[in-house]
C-alpha cells in the first residue's frame, strides 16, 4: 500500500505543478489584457488551454489512484475525498497529503479568483470598444450643445465623429 500512497503523492505533486504553471499563465494573460497585447493574449490563451487539458489528465490519474487506495483501505466510498484518504493512511503520508491538499485548495482558489478578474477585464474592454464604436459611428442621434455658462443651448441632429456612409 505504501507504493500506492507514494504514487498518489507524486501525482498530486504533478497536479500542483500544473496548477502553478496555470496560475503564472493567468497572471501573464492579465498583463496582456491590461496592456492590450492581443497576440500575447492569444498565446497565453493557447497555453492556458494546454495546461487545463494537462491538469484534467492528471486529475483523472489522481482519481484512479484514490479509487485504488480506497479499496486497499476498505473504504465504503470508492470515490473518496482526499480528507478520507488522509484519515486512513500512516502519519508520515497523512501529513504530506494534508499539505498537498491545502496547497491544491489554495491554488484552485487563486486560479478561480484570477479567472474572474480576467473575465471582468475582458468584459470591460469589450464594453469600452462597443461604446467607442458607437461614438465614432454616431450612436446618438442628437448631440447636445452647451453655452459657456453650462446651460443647454440646443440639440443638433446626427452628430458623428466619422461618416461611415458610402
Amino acid at each position: 500500500m505504501d507504493a500506492i500512497v507514494e504514487d498518489l503523492i507524486s501525482i498530486i505533486a504533478s497536479e500542483i505543478e500544473a496548477f502553478e504553471q496555470l496560475l503564472k499563465t493567468l497572471h501573464a494573460k492579465q498583463r496582456a489584457i491590461v496592456e492590450g497585447q492581443i497576440e500575447r493574449l492569444n498565446k497565453y490563451v493557447q497555453t492556458e488551454n494546454k495546461l487545463a487539458h494537462k491538469s484534467k489528465s492528471i486529475e483523472a490519474e489522481r482519481l484512479e489512484k484514490t479509487k485504488e487506495l480506497a479499496k486497499n483501505l476498505s473504504l465504503d466510498d470508492l470515490n473518496p475525498r482526499l480528507s478520507q484518504i488522509i484519515e486512513g493512511v500512516e502519519g508520515k503520508y497523512a501529513q504530506r497529503l494534508e499539505e498537498q491538499r491545502d496547497l491544491l485548495t489554495s491554488l484552485v482558489e487563486k486560479i478561480r479568483t484570477l479567472n474572474k478578474s480576467n473575465q471582468f477585464l475582458l468584459n470591460h474592454s469589450l464594453k469600452f470598444i462597443e461604446q467607442s464604436i458607437k461614438i465614432l459611428l454616431g450612436g446618438n442621434d442628437k448631440a447636445s450643445i452647451y453655452q459657456k455658462d453650462g446651460k443647454l443651448q440646443a440639440k443638433v441632429g446626427k452628430f458623428k465623429v466619422l461618416d461611415h456612409s458610402i
